[in-house]
C-alpha cells in the first residue's frame, strides 16, 4: 500500500481544489491545507510542514513560480509541484530553475497528478508526458529574447501585459513604483518594444500572457 503523503493545495479556484482534493485523498493523499493564492500559501509554511505542495502557477498577487522561490528560499528541502494550464517550455523551466521538483499541466489525465505527487514525495523529478513530448519537440527553440529577463523581469512582464498599472505591479509584488518604472525599461530594452501594444503582441508571441 502506498504510504500516506500529506498535501498543501495551493489553487484561486475552490471548485478547483474541491475536485482535485476528492481525486488525491481516494489515492491515499491527505489535502491538510488550502490556499488561494501565493501570499497565503507562503505564510501556511509558518504552521505546517506538507510532504509535498501542489502550486498553480497563475494566481492574483504574486504567481506561483514566485512563491516558490520565496518558499524554498526559507524552506529550501521542501518539495512542491507546479500545477498549471500552460504548457509552454518558459514556464516550465521557470518554475524549475524557482525550486519545483516537477511540473504538471492541468489537461492531464487525473492520475497523472497523483503520480507526480508520489514521484515529487519519492525525491525525484516529474514532468507530465504530454509536456515531456512538447518539450524534445522543441527543444530547439531555446527562446533567447524571453530567456534573457531575470525572474522578476518575467514576472513584471506577465503583469504589465495582463493590464496592470505600474502602480498595481508595486502594490502586488511589494517593490516602489521607480523599481517597477526601471524593471519595465529593461524589459522594454531586452525584449526590442516601444511601447504598450508591442509588449502585449510579445506576450501573444511567448503565449504567457495571464488568464
Amino acid at each position: 500500500m502506498n504510504p500516506l503523503i500529506n498535501v498543501l493545495l495551493v489553487d484561486d479556484h475552490l471548485v478547483v481544489r474541491e475536485g482535485y482534493k476528492q481525486l488525491l485523498e481516494k489515492a491515499n493523499i491527505k489535502v491538510i491545507a488550502e490556499a488561494s493564492n501565493g501570499e497565503e500559501a507562503y505564510s501556511l509554511f509558518d504552521t505546517i510542514i506538507p510532504d509535498v505542495t501542489i502550486m498553480d502557477i497563475s494566481m492574483p498577487g504574486i504567481s506561483g513560480i514566485e512563491t516558490i522561490k520565496k518558499v524554498k528560499n526559507k524552506y529550501p528541502k521542501t518539495k512542491i509541484l507546479a500545477f498549471s494550464m500552460h504548457d509552454d517550455m518558459i514556464f516550465t523551466s521557470r518554475a524549475i530553475e524557482a525550486g519545483a521538483s516537477g511540473y504538471v499541466t492541468k489537461s492531464s489525465a487525473p492520475t497523472v497528478l497523483v503520480e507526480a505527487v508520489r514521484t515529487v514525495f519519492d525525491n525525484k523529478r516529474y514532468i507530465s508526458p504530454d509536456l515531456a513530448k512538447k518539450i524534445a519537440l522543441n527543444g530547439v527553440n531555446e527562446m533567447n529574447e524571453i530567456k534573457s529577463l531575470s525572474d522578476r523581469e518575467f514576472e513584471v512582464f506577465r503583469l504589465l501585459a495582463s493590464g496592470k498599472s505600474l502602480d498595481e505591479i508595486s502594490e502586488i509584488l511589494s517593490l516602489d513604483y521607480k523599481t517597477i518604472a526601471n524593471i519595465q525599461s529593461r524589459i522594454k530594452y531586452k525584449l526590442k518594444i516601444e511601447n504598450k501594444s508591442q509588449l502585449i503582441l510579445a506576450a501573444i508571441k511567448f503565449n504567457i500572457l495571464i488568464v
